[in-house]
């Protein structure tokens, strides 16, 4: 069986979580996703390493709405997201956490490129992607100066 000490340090590695980490909300960090399925992509994840919503503690409870809205707010003030969706999956990474997928009613031209969010006004499609690292560190750059 995974230790919650294991599965923080292949979770730390998998998501970058030091590299492109953008802020701490008491108990709960906000990180850039590397796989960017929509633009502005990010991780909020507790730092406990609670595996199940019944091992977070009343502060982690409360810290998690705060977490949110700061997720919210970057998105939207970074990249002008429409609004975000919350995925807790925890199906590979069993720590509690949850994928902030940004999401928008337009295409939005950064970083030289087009994104489109092609699933909108639905529930995102979430599949394998590949995002340049050149490509995350302007988003968690961007994501930062909004701070």
């Amino acid at each position: 069986m995974t230790t919650s000490a294991q599965a923080m340090r292949d979770f730390a590695a998998k998501f970058r979580t030091e590299e492109l980490y953008l802020a701490q909300v008491g108990g709960w960090d906000i990180a850039v996703r590397p796989d960017q399925l929509t633009l502005g992509a990010m991780v909020v994840s507790v730092r406990s390493g609670a595996f199940a919503f019944t091992e977070l503690t009343a502060e982690e409870h409360a810290d998690m709405g705060a977490a949110f809205a700061l997720a919210e707010r970057l998105a939207i003030t970074a990249f002008g997201a429409t609004r975000i969706n919350l995925l807790c999956l925890m199906m590979q990474d069993p720590i509690v956490h949850f994928h902030v997928l940004p999401r928008y009613a337009a295409p939005q031209e950064r970083f030289g490129e087009t994104w489109t969010d092609a699933d909108w006004p639905g529930p995102p499609v979430v599949g394998p992607c590949q995002t340049a690292d050149v490509m995350v560190h302007q988003i968690r750059d961007t994501l930062r100066a909004a701070l």
